[in-house]
């Protein structure tokens, strides 16, 4: 009798799922344990693996369609095996205890495996890479937790390759299909745009004070927690500050209304891999933090991000979310709102700057360090002078840090 292949449920508060790539196509053979298909659910992609072996007879959805959790979506038979020709004929098992149960709780409880011992221990980002490249796993070391490979062992590995081969001409463009992570974020920033009335606002800061600041933390911050403290921290907890001050940014719009939260739950866009695109953990109650608990949790959460090791409890619960562009050279950009929340603080890079410097004795040109904070915000639920006000608090508090402490 053909078995069912149902879509998981991969977290508490998952209904629909959807399939980002199919790791076997109809006539393929499937082992128990073998990954046959990767569902993307709040920008994590997690690859599921077959409890049962045999053929994968028919699937039921394509890539880059969803279906509800616990729905039939394939079915793994023996040759020969009659199964439904289309899914209106497929009842839905939605009342049946759901197979995936087990993943939910590993994901829930940040174990590194889903289903399934793995022949070949990698992250599903390393995975996701191996497979557009076509590269085989078998010949990459590992270099993560017990010989697991990670996305960049698979991007080391393949630069060492592209070096030793000769360079070729292109003949053609190439089409890339919407795909993966990629169609994930297309999907949610139109869905952001589209929905949400953006006003973006810019605002610069004089860095002098925070610099002189970090200097004078920066060997404290490093001996109690081993990790150094950057801006980015700095700049969090001035906006865990004004966020105290003005709650509504520190919210959720839904259909049917605006939801404040007491504490903030401080969501930090991380590039990853050009394949990966972006992602946006979440550092849950980052306003009861001191700036050395919150140094320690946003280098935790980026690196695991960078890793392809978050869970999708870490991407999900945001209240206000930060974007920083480092040390690039852009200054000013305009973030998009990562829905559902009400608003999201750009941070551009750093320049240097002549500004004139009065006294009470005379004036001065001085050289001072400077950068634009680019706030964007849900106009339906937040006005002008108020996000002009809230701004505005940020960089009088950066510009006076040692508040800060208090």
């Amino acid at each position: 009798m053909a078995n069912e292949v149902l879509m998981p449920k991969l977290s508490s508060t998952m209904d629909v799922g959807t399939i980002t790539t199919w790791l076997k196509s109809e006539g393929d053979s499937v082992e128990i344990g073998e990954a046959i298909f990767e569902v993307m659910t709040d920008k994590i992609a997690i690859e599921v693996e077959a409890y049962d072996e045999g053929i994968l007879l028919r699937k039921y959805i394509g890539e880059g369609e969803s279906a509800p959790v616990n729905s039939v979506i394939a079915y793994i038979g023996e040759v020969g095996e009659n199964v439904p020709s289309k899914i209106s004929e497929v009842e839905t098992a939605g009342k049946e205890e759901n197979k995936y149960d087990e993943v939910v709780e590993a994901a829930e409880s940040d174990e590194e495996t889903m289903v399934a011992t793995k022949k070949i221990r990698a992250t599903p980002a390393a995975r996701r890479i191996a497979r557009e490249k076509g590269i085989d796993l078998q010949k990459i070391q590992g270099t993560g937790p017990k010989g697991r490979i990670q996305s960049l062992d698979v991007k080391d590995y393949q630069e060492s390759i592209t070096a030793s081969m000769p360079t070729t001409q292109a003949t053609e463009d190439e089409l890339i299909p919407w795909s993966g992570m990629r169609k994930v974020i297309s999907d949610k920033m139109s869905e952001s745009k589209h929905t949400i009335p953006h006003v973006t606002m810019n605002a610069e800061v004089d860095m002098t004070k925070v610099i002189e600041l970090r200097e004078q933390l920066l060997p404290m911050v490093e001996e109690c927690t081993g990790e150094r403290l950057s801006f980015l921290e700095i700049i969090a907890k001035a906006v865990m500050v004004a966020l105290k001050a003005y709650p509504e940014f520190n919210a959720n719009a839904y259909e049917d209304g605006i939801q404040q939260f007491d504490h903030v739950n401080l969501g930090v866009a991380v590039a990853v891999a050009v394949t990966d695109g972006l992602v946006v953990p979440v550092i849950k109650q980052a306003d009861q933090k001191g700036l050395s608990e919150l140094t320690v949790a946003v280098k935790n959460i980026t690196k695991k991000a960078r890793d392809g090791q978050l869970m999708p409890k870490e991407m999900s619960g945001g209240t206000f979310t930060i974007s920083s562009l480092g040390r690039s050279k852009v200054q000013t950009f305009n973030p998009i709102i990562n829905l559902p929340e009400v608003a999201i603080l750009g941070i551009g890079g750093s320049y240097e700057k002549l500004v004139v410097k009065d006294t009470s004795e005379s004036s001065q040109v001085a050289t001072i360090t400077a950068l634009n904070l680019c706030l964007s915000f849900d106009h339906r639920v937040v006005d002008g002078a108020p996000a002009a006000a809230f701004l505005s608090m940020i960089v009088d508090l950066l510009e006076n840090p040692m508040s800060l402490l208090l």
